[in-house]
């Protein structure tokens, strides 16, 4: 499993997968930088579809990411209740739990 960075190419599987987690994030972001060695190990379980904010903006706006980074599980395009700023590795693991993805 690994990290995907959304791309023009790639984000229909985004919209038409089943089951995604999505992180929402921007390059300029602190917080999503020192989230990303998290982001990594978790991913070796789950695929991890990463959306740049700046480059899919609108699609940020349709999922109503106000803050990042923004975790979501999108099951067949419908948004799970967010994951917002996550200071543990286990908060991950326990929401991939909870939305029945671990």
């Amino acid at each position: 499993m690994s990290l995907i960075t959304v791309t023009n190419n790639n984000l229909e599987e985004l919209k038409n997968k089943e089951v995604v987690v999505v992180e929402f994030w921007a390059p300029w972001c602190g917080y999503c930088k020192r989230l990303a060695p998290v982001l990594k190990t978790v991913a070796k379980d789950i695929d991890i579809m990463q959306v740049n904010i700046d480059d899919f903006e609108e699609l940020s706006e349709s999922y109503r990411v106000e803050t990042i980074p923004t975790l979501l599980v999108l099951r067949n395009g419908i948004a799970s209740e967010p994951l917002i700023a996550p200071q543990a590795k286990s908060l991950i693991t326990d929401w991939l739990k909870d939305n029945q993805v671990l």
